[in-house]
């Protein structure tokens, strides 16, 4: 019994010890030896920040929000690093995370780096902005796709690297037609994408006062292209077999996504 309780308590200091070095590590090594005793009191209960085993970073970065100890705006537009060091396919984590920036307000920044060892996608980007990437909104982001943050560092105020798993991702904010048989879907601000299953064909069907230039591209888990129909003439129905291993379909207008205003329907059939 004192074994056990000597084995528990080292594991408690472990990861306390841990987490105190992850917290550094976002708040950067001045705010955080500044603000130690706060820390210290605040995250009294280290526990409660892990998930199975390793670090839940939107649970921590919320408190670190709700503390005021998170300091991410720039008194002027700066230039930050930002490397996302990935577990996952490359494809899908690219899109992802695209995706997830633009929606958190970052849309310009430029490729610095792109390279893959050791089965990690290493992706550095260089971003023009205000304010650093909130690591609270990235991680409940990623969250929604099955995705975690696995470690957070940062230098200084403007560079930042994060680890990233996402191996079990699924596309961002894809519409599920997966579970569902049938979406009714709004005037688009871009392709539609969906998550497909269960089914060999769909029908496509505009609402009244839509005709378009059909575009559908199926894409396999990997998104990698399974199959592309285009058509040069307009439609306001479409049916379509879909091929075989599709997961996700993106549906979007030759010309303009103007002509889908009025939103669609999609029956799988």
């Amino acid at each position: 019994m004192i074994k056990k309780f000597i084995l528990l308590a080292s594991f408690s200091i472990f990861a306390n010890a841990d987490l105190n070095e992850k917290i550094q590590n976002i708040l950067g090594y001045a705010d955080y030896n500044t603000h130690k005793n706060l820390v210290n009191h605040q995250f009294a209960n280290q526990n409660a920040y892990y998930s199975n085993g390793y670090v839940n970073y939107a649970r921590l970065t919320q408190e670190l929000e709700n503390n005021g100890l998170l300091k991410l705006n720039f008194a002027s537009t700066q230039n930050i690093d930002v490397t996302f060091n990935v577990q996952g396919n490359t494809k899908k984590s690219i899109k992802n995370l695209t995706d997830i920036l633009k929606v958190l307000g970052h849309q310009y920044f430029i490729t610095q780096d792109e390279t893959v060892v050791d089965n990690t996608f290493k992706w550095t980007i260089k971003v023009k902005t205000a304010a650093a990437i909130s690591p609270l909104r990235l991680s409940q982001e990623l969250q929604s796709i099955n995705c975690n943050i696995i470690d957070i560092k940062r230098e200084g105020n403007y560079k930042w690297d994060y680890s990233i798993d996402m191996s079990n991702s699924t596309i961002y904010k894809a519409e599920n037609l997966f579970d569902n048989k049938q979406l009714s879907l709004k005037k688009p601000t871009k392709p539609y994408m969906i998550m497909f299953g269960n089914s060999s064909s769909i029908f496509i069907n505009s609402n009244a006062g839509n005709t378009w230039y059909p575009s559908v591209v199926f894409y396999d888990k990997d998104f990698n292209v399974l199959e592309i129909h285009e058509e040069s003439s307009l439609h306001d129905s479409l049916k379509l077999s879909v091929p075989n291993n599709t997961k996700y379909i993106k549906i979007d207008d030759l010309y303009t996504l103007a002509n889908l205003k009025r939103g669609i329907n999609i029956t799988k059939e």
